[in-house]
This record gives C-alpha cells, sequence and structure tokens, in this order.
C-alpha cells in the first residue's frame, strides 16, 4: 500500500511538471496564516524563456524579452541623443546669426563714434582723453551730460544711461566698444577709450588696449543694442564682476 502511495505521488509530481502549473496552500501554525495561491511556473525545455507570475500580477519576462527590451531601450536612448545633438547644432547655428546681425554696420552709432574718435587723434597723449572721446560719442547721438573725469563715465552711470550695457573685458571688442579705467594715485582722472574696429583710440592711437605700463582695472561698455539679449546681459555682468 505504501509502495502504490508512493508511486503515485512521484507520478503527480512528475504530471505538476509537465503541466507546468502547481497550487500550494499552507498554514504554518494555528495563529497566523500565510497563503500562496496560483503560483504558476512554465518551463520551455531547451529555451531561456522562464516565465513567472501572481496573483499580484508581477512578471518576471523570459531572457529573450528582457534582451529585447534593452535593445528596444537603447535605440531609443539613441534616438533622444540624436534628436538633443540636432537641437542644439539648431541653437548654435541661430545664436550665430543673431550675433552677426548684431554687429554694428558703418551707419550704426557704434561705428561713427569710433569713425569721429579715429579721425581726430592725435599721435600723442595729449591729456584729454575724457574729452576726445566724449566728442565722438556725442557726434553720434548718445546723450549725456559730460563728465570732468574720465573715470566717472562709468561710476557715474554716464554710459550706462547713454545706453550702454557693461560687458566682460573677456569679451573680443567690436567697433563702439568703449573701454574705462580706473582712477589711481598715479592718475586720479582714470583714462577712457573707444574701439574703432582695428585698434583703441582716446586723444591719441594707443598701441595696445591699455595706455599703461603694469595691470590697471578696467570696465568694458557695449552699446546696449549690440548685446543679444536681456538674459545674456546678466550673464556679461556676472563674469565682469569676477
Amino acid at each position: 500500500m505504501k509502495q502504490a502511495l508512493l508511486i503515485l505521488s512521484v507520478l503527480g509530481m512528475g504530471l505538476a511538471q509537465t503541466s507546468g502549473a502547481a497550487e500550494t496552500n499552507f498554514q504554518p501554525n494555528n495563529t497566523l496564516s500565510h497563503t500562496i495561491t496560483n503560483i504558476s511556473v512554465s518551463q520551455n525545455y531547451g529555451s531561456s524563456r522562464n516565465i513567472y507570475s501572481t496573483n499580484s500580477g508581477a512578471h518576471v519576462f523570459s531572457n529573450d524579452e528582457i534582451s529585447q527590451a534593452i535593445d528596444n531601450l537603447s535605440a531609443h536612448a539613441k534616438q533622444k541623443e540624436y534628436e538633443l545633438a540636432s537641437l542644439t547644432s539648431r541653437l548654435s547655428y541661430e545664436r550665430q546669426q543673431q550675433a552677426s546681425s548684431r554687429i554694428p554696420d558703418s551707419n550704426s552709432a557704434p561705428a561713427i563714434a569710433a569713425a569721429r574718435a579715429s579721425r581726430v587723434a592725435l599721435s600723442r597723449s595729449s591729456g584729454y582723453c575724457a574729452r576726445y572721446v566724449r566728442k565722438a560719442l556725442q557726434s553720434a547721438g548718445y546723450e549725456f551730460t559730460p563728465n570732468p573725469s574720465a573715470y566717472q563715465y562709468a561710476t557715474r552711470g554716464t554710459l550706462a544711461n547713454a545706453g550702454f550695457t557693461k560687458i566682460s573685458n573677456d569679451m573680443t571688442p567690436q567697433v563702439g566698444d568703449v573701454v574705462v579705467y580706473d582712477r589711481s594715485s598715479k592718475r586720479p582722472h582714470g583714462h577712457i577709450q573707444i574701439f574703432d574696429g582695428s585698434g583703441w583710440v582716446s586723444d591719441f592711437r594707443q598701441n595696445s588696449i591699455s595706455p599703461y605700463s603694469g595691470v590697471h582695472s578696467y570696465t568694458t561698455w557695449r552699446d546696449s543694442r549690440y548685446v543679444d539679449d536681456a538674459s545674456e546681459r546678466g550673464i556679461y555682468l556676472a563674469m565682469a564682476d569676477k
């Protein structure tokens, strides 16, 4: 009798494996009940496919399906990467177009002021840089009250009120940009100059951006109409204050 039951038990296990389904209910003790129901295990022998499902609806898919999902995600990521690169390239091109459209032409106020300064510049300094640059700016239509000292065109807000924006000293200069040097104990009036497209001009044509030897602090100003936009002006100001 025991042998017959053992044979039936073995046959039952074999049938459960062949059908790919098994159901188990158990209660560990009388006070706490745990039930696991409808846990099915199906195996396709000779394949990597192993699917497990529970009543909760959670699934662990086959290795083939997981590999396919990874491939799909990888392809999707590459597509998004391509789209991002395309948008970045387009944005860069549009910024270049905007920047080129903001370069002053020969009829613009910055170009007119620079041309005037270049035309009347002396061969050597006369000590009246503020007067020469002020007249050059006014000839181009910039309106402001003249200052007795060059450095005051920056500190008193004269250039800002006339329509200029302070930009980073690291920006590539363009025609009409104005540089104002701070005053010092040796040079109590500071210095002011304008870029004419090829070099810096004040009351005389300078050999470099600085009319002095050594290192001196200064600020750079550009007609606000030729600065990209308000948000970028903030970036330029942040850079200039470093």
